[in-house]
């Protein structure tokens, strides 16, 4: 048990677990620190000291930003990011900000071995695995955006991240699929800074025609999201286009 979150919400429903075992005691559990070209964040950092790390707010401002209003002040407090992504639960919110920021998570495998995963790869992590960190990129994305006002109906973050000679665009979606879904387009590094309304009509057709399609529930069909989606991407697409990208050293 890290922030425990989840683990009481799951005794409340009934669940009685054999054993707790108490996690925040490990070395570097906590800490947000800078190594190379990647900044490591320990698997027990809340979601209140993502927002208030210097280290974030300098490489991932609009991270730093969105996390400071995330949820409410129990769960910013007390929930852990690693938690959140463990939970595997599409209402959540990290791992779209995490996956379109390019993330990934180091964990120790049944061996003790330590070892890497992408975000979006969550779901091929090992049986006994143990998160120990999360690992961001350095170098700051060209632009960021997470939309988490449509909840339930849908959630996304939504990135461009130079890679090389190129960009990258990345979309994650959440909560209106089963589990989070991701797409990627790569462009050529003129194309996003000659960006267009017709351009970005285009990197919005193509990074949601390459997801899986939504769900239908009580809440809103699948067709619905789809197209709220790209609306909303298109949106956020837009004012990039509007103020121009974020300029790297």
């Amino acid at each position: 048990m890290a922030g425990g979150i989840d683990l009481i919400a799951a005794m409340k429903a009934g669940d009685t677990p054999d054993d707790v075992i108490y996690l925040r005691a490990l070395p570097d559990w906590t800490g947000i620190v800078e190594s190379g070209d990647s900044i490591l964040i320990g698997a027990g950092v809340t979601h209140q000291e993502l927002s208030d790390s210097a280290a974030i707010r300098a490489a991932h401002p609009g991270l730093a930003e969105a996390w400071s209003q995330v949820a409410n002040n129990r769960i910013r407090l007390k929930g852990t990011l690693a938690g959140n992504l463990m939970a595997h639960n599409p209402a959540y919110d990290f791992h779209i900000a995490a996956i379109a920021l390019g993330a990934e998570v180091q964990f120790l495998d049944a061996h003790l071995a330590p070892r890497r995963l992408p975000v979006e790869a969550l779901g091929e992590l090992p049986d006994g695995a143990l998160a120990t960190h999360i690992v961001l990129p350095k170098q700051p994305s060209l632009a960021f955006a997470v939309q988490l006002q449509w909840k339930p109906i849908l959630s996304f973050a939504l990135s461009f991240r130079r890679e090389q000679e190129q960009v990258v665009a990345r979309l994650a979606a959440g909560c209106a699929h089963a589990s989070s879904a991701f797409s990627s387009v790569t462009l050529e590094h003129g194309y996003f800074a000659s960006l267009g309304d017709a351009t970005a009509r285009d990197i919005t057709e193509r990074l949601c025609a390459a997801l899986p399609p939504p769900r239908s529930d009580w809440r809103a069909s699948a067709g619905y999201r789809s197209h709220l989606l790209k609306v909303l991407v298109h949106r956020e697409i837009e004012r990039v286009r509007a103020t121009g990208p974020r300029h790297e050293g």
